[in-house]
């Protein structure tokens, strides 16, 4: 039965209108179309059981029709009877698999399934492939002007599956009908950022920006991941202008000023963001990070004490001690470790950083082994902690154990600076001359912090000419 082109919509228009003769009213219970119509506007009243009842009563009338077991599936999806409607819509298809609404249906229904995070991640793969296919043949029968929520979904879908050029062009045909959306925006940036075009995902977001806050703090994201980090800050100043109270765009602004090495401007814009948060721990930290990158050392040092006294939390303490530890105050770095262990015996961070402290030191090294394997106890395998460890057995002379740990460090962090130099030290006291340079050089390559490039090159200098070179 085409319900588009069926004769008996002359009835049926007679029926609403009161005036239909004897005999029609007669057929009316068992006619599928005037049951179909019923359907549509029972719902339209709210009254989804008789709604439903209705359309079940349209199905029994003409069973070979897929078109009302897909409207019963869609009527199923808007009222969130998602199992109910997955039957249905499969119905559907079994009469006639290139139905649109029951394709649609079930691409939908499969992307929400997409979205739980209560799936694992090949479950999470399936469900994006079975909508994509749905979609995708609901797309290919679709008449009349495109469905923008069909691909809004299928936009995304193809995002998250690692096809973002189709989700791109997906995206760009909701945006031709609604220009103005925001969630669509969103998508297509995301979908760009995607295949790497960072210029099209913010040129998409800034023409809805000033009227969303979440478009502009994409906006900024994306500008900071191009490393346009003035244009970030510039982006997050605005969206200051229309949210003043908003500390996460605070905080963006902080790191996106220093990212743009302005230290100076990051140190002021976290005592601002301080003044207006006083319960806030987080922005002395950012400002006391940025002082330090002015250096002017003392001054984080005093506000991180401050910062520590009033909230005493392990975040500032820890920090704290970090800033004693670089600035030559090991025994006040030490007793600020001791007393958030005291605390609270199982922050793995605090026993390592503790243990590695130790053994930087060259002292109690068995208190500094029982530390660091405390903390892997809790976090097993992670390679900072294996850095320690092995540094502390290095500091201990035992080089067979301190060679163990820190080449398995460096294999989990080929990229790690501070471990790929100690294990070069390591490889020096052994002799294997070759081994010391090799690792040396990969960590002046890194170009990270956590070594002194001019120490480690004289080190590589000293090495050569031990093995002739």
């Amino acid at each position: 039965m085409d319900l588009r082109r069926d004769a008996r919509i002359v009835v049926v228009a007679a029926l609403m209108a009161g005036g239909a003769p004897g005999v029609a009213l007669a057929q009316a219970p068992t006619d599928s179309y005037y049951n179909f119509i019923m359907g549509r506007h029972l719902e339209g009243d709210n009254k989804v059981t008789d709604a439903l009842a209705a359309l079940e009563r349209a199905a029994a009338a003409d069973p070979r029709s897929a078109e009302i077991r897909a409207e019963i599936a869609s009527l199923q999806y808007r009222r969130n009877m998602r199992e109910e409607s997955e039957k249905a819509a499969k119905q559907a298809l079994a009469l006639d698999d290139q139905n649109f609404e029951a394709n649609r249906v079930l691409g939908l229904l499969n992307a929400t399934a997409a979205a739980s995070d209560r799936i694992t991640e090949a479950q999470t793969g399936q469900f994006v492939r079975e909508s994509i296919k749905y979609l995708e043949r609901a797309a290919n029968v679709a008449q009349g002007p495109p469905d923008p929520t069909l691909y809004f979904t299928l936009g995304r879908m193809y995002t998250v599956s690692g096809q973002a050029q189709k989700g791109v062009e997906a995206l760009r045909r909701v945006i031709e009908q609604s220009p103005y959306s925001v969630q669509a925006r969103i998508a297509l940036a995301q979908a760009y950022a995607t295949v790497g075009d960072l210029p099209s995902a913010i040129d998409t977001l800034d023409e809805v920006a000033d009227d969303s806050p979440q478009a502009l703090e994409e906006m900024g994201r994306y500008q900071m991941s191009a490393s346009l980090y003035k244009d970030a800050i510039a982006t997050y100043t605005r969206g200051l202008a229309a949210q003043p109270t908003n500390r996460r765009l605070k905080q963006q602004r902080i790191i996106a000023a220093f990212e743009d090495k302005q230290y100076a401007q990051a140190a002021t814009f976290a005592a601002e963001a301080q003044a207006q948060h006083q319960d806030d721990s987080t922005f002395p930290r950012l400002q006391a990070s940025a002082l330090l990158k002015t250096g002017d050392a003392p001054k984080a040092i005093t506000l991180l004490e401050a910062a520590a006294a009033k909230f005493k939390d392990s975040d500032t303490q820890f920090m704290l001690a970090d800033v004693y530890n670089d600035n030559g105050r090991g025994t006040d770095a030490e007793r600020t470790l001791r007393s958030l262990l005291a605390a609270n015996p199982s922050d793995a961070r605090v026993a390592n950083y503790l243990g590695y402290i130790l053994a930087q030191n060259g002292h109690d090294l068995d208190e500094a082994i029982r530390l660091v394997n405390r903390a892997l106890q809790a976090d097993p395998g992670r390679a900072e902690y294996l850095d320690s460890l092995g540094w502390a057995y290095f500091k201990r002379g035992d080089l067979g154990e301190a060679e163990k740990y820190l080449s398995e460090a460096a294999q989990k962090r080929p990229d790690h600076p501070e471990i790929l130099d100690h294990l070069g030290d390591v490889y020096a006291k052994r002799g294997r001359w070759q081994d010391a340079i090799s690792a040396w050089t990969k960590a002046l390559a890194t170009k990270e912090e956590g070594i002194e490039p001019a120490v480690v090159q004289k080190k590589i200098d000293d090495a050569r000419t031990r093995v002739g070179r």
